[in-house]
């Protein structure tokens, strides 16, 4: 290219509209005919070819204005380009491919398109499973529209995303990499696929993840989803771990949802890897440690403890002590003179309970836990606080065929017999008594260790036996086999009375 009239400007240095401007009039001096005419170089037989309206050519930036780049494509030929084509005005020198739109016959340029030489470079160079680079422009009836370098692409509804959108919309306006589905020249018709790109990324990202973690590693990531059985995190973009819910919490977990929720940010220890399969399974409850092991420093016998009843069962309630620590409370624990059929006669799920802890067991993982202990045991003194031959005021709690259960104090209660009800034989009890009456009784006989009281309503004689005396006999002894004819011996003298078994032997 020739020496500019001004001696002292580079044409690749010139920056200012002024020195544009003055650029394109000098170096366009008397070219506007040959432009017409015979293309870039006087003589050369393909200079119209080279240059006519609708090839590519290549040429460096001479210079950058507001308005306009000036391209100086070789020969003595400039071209301009409209600076709006560009997100940010190329470098001066640097190398720049456009399209020639036409000559300007006024101005004595060539008139350059970068956006549409982007274009037809793309319809140029397409192929199959070939991934460009575009912005999401806007949406359609049956998908999304993408802006490749001045191309309009089509994303069908089902290349959109690896995973369900309820509004696909959000997308619009964001940058994409997608890859040629399909494409007709003529018509200018190009179909992308977003989701094979994001499937392709996410396998690679999956493969380094997997190569990069090793069970006893502790990450962080976003639940993406609840299932029935769990929760997947999502550990990386496309990239997910399984967070099953038994290793969730150290304690009962029903369902995922208790723990976590979707969106939560997690910290969570690797446990398993399977390259293989391309599966991370992924622990909660193992960054807090297991609140087993140090059991016996926190839970001491005969030490009271709050709880909260998690769960009953037929034979007992659990006690929920501490996340993943439950203790057992028996029905037999439960009061010491009620007899319990199911838990929920005293405590129902979600009471606060105060216990007492019975046993601790750290290896097997059981706390064994009671409620009576926090009263004191009526039977321990009962013989001295209900002594024999001494009236009691008392009520009748509730009345069966065989007699009266007597309520003595609340929680205690007392058997009254049919045969102990009146001294006059009765066919009912309910001839005598009634639910809620107030009576007099007088005890007759306790049995600490079967924890029964029996009682009387019939006078005190002088030949009945001692309670106490009643209660200290022991129970005669039953021959461990019957004997032949069904006959029991009393050899010490009760049954047969004066009979020697020394006189019947062989």
């Amino acid at each position: 290219m020739e020496s500019p009239a001004h001696p002292s400007a580079d044409p690749l240095a010139l920056s200012s509209d002024a020195d544009l401007e003055r650029q394109v009039a000098e170096a366009t001096a008397g070219m506007a005919e040959t432009l017409l005419t015979s293309g870039p170089s006087a003589g050369a037989s393909d200079g119209r070819d080279a240059f006519a309206p609708g090839s590519l050519v290549k040429g460096r930036v001479a210079n950058v204005g507001s308005s306009d780049v000036l391209v100086d494509l070789g020969g003595k030929m400039l071209g301009v380009i409209p600076t709006a084509e560009f997100e940010t005005p190329p470098a001066i020198g640097a190398e720049i491919e456009a399209l020639v739109e036409g000559p300007d016959a006024k101005g004595g340029l060539l008139m350059l398109s970068h956006r549409k030489a982007s274009a037809a470079a793309i319809w140029r160079d397409l192929a199959v499973g070939q991934v460009l680079e575009g912005r999401i422009s806007g949406m359609n009836k049956g998908g999304l529209e993408v802006d490749i370098s001045g191309v309009r692409a089509f994303i069908p509804s089902s290349q959109v995303s690896t995973r369900f959108m309820k509004d696909i919309s959000e997308l619009i306006g964001q940058a994409a990499r997608v890859e040629v589905m399909k494409f007709d020249r003529a018509e200018q018709n190009l179909v992308v696929s977003r989701r094979k790109v994001l499937e392709r990324e996410a396998t690679e990202r999956r493969a380094n993840m997997l190569a990069s973690l090793t069970p006893g590693q502790r990450t962080t990531g976003r639940v993406r989803s609840l299932t029935d059985y769990g929760a997947f995190v999502e550990l990386a973009p496309g990239v997910d771990g399984l967070l099953h819910v038994s290793d969730m919490s150290w304690g009962r977990v029903q369902k995922p949802g208790d723990v976590v929720s979707v969106g939560q940010e997690l910290e969570v220890e690797v446990l398993k890897v399977d390259g293989d399969a391309g599966k991370i399974s992924l622990g909660l409850k193992q960054i807090k440690g297991n609140p087993w092991e140090r059991v016996a420093e926190r839970f001491a016998p005969q030490q009271r403890v709050t709880g909260r009843v998690a769960r009953l069962a037929d034979f007992g309630a659990f006690i929920e002590l501490e996340e993943g620590i439950d203790g057992l409370l028996p029905v037999s624990e439960m009061s010491w003179t009620r007899r319990l059929r199911h838990p929920k006669e005293v405590v129902k799920e979600g009471d606060v309970v105060e216990v007492v802890v019975l046993a601790v067991d750290a290896e097997k993982r059981r706390i064994s836990l009671g409620l009576k202990q926090l009263q004191p045991n009526p039977w321990d003194n009962i013989a001295e606080r209900y002594p024999p031959d001494r009236l009691i005021p008392a009520r009748v709690a509730r009345i069966t065929e065989f007699g009266a259960f007597i309520e003595l104090e609340p929680g205690l209660d007392g058997l009254l017999h049919i045969s102990e009800i009146s001294e006059q034989r009765i066919k009912t009890v309910s001839e005598k008594l009634q639910v809620g009456q107030e009576v007099q009784v007088r005890v007759i006989r306790i049995d600490t260790e079967a924890k029964r009281i029996s009682l009387s309503m019939k006078p005190y004689t002088a030949h009945e036996a001692s309670p106490t005396a009643e209660a200290a006999k022991p129970a005669p002894k039953k021959p461990s086999k019957p004997r032949r004819g069904g006959l029991e011996l009393d050899w010490a003298g009760v049954g047969l009375g004066s009979l020697d078994p020394s006189k019947y032997a062989r």
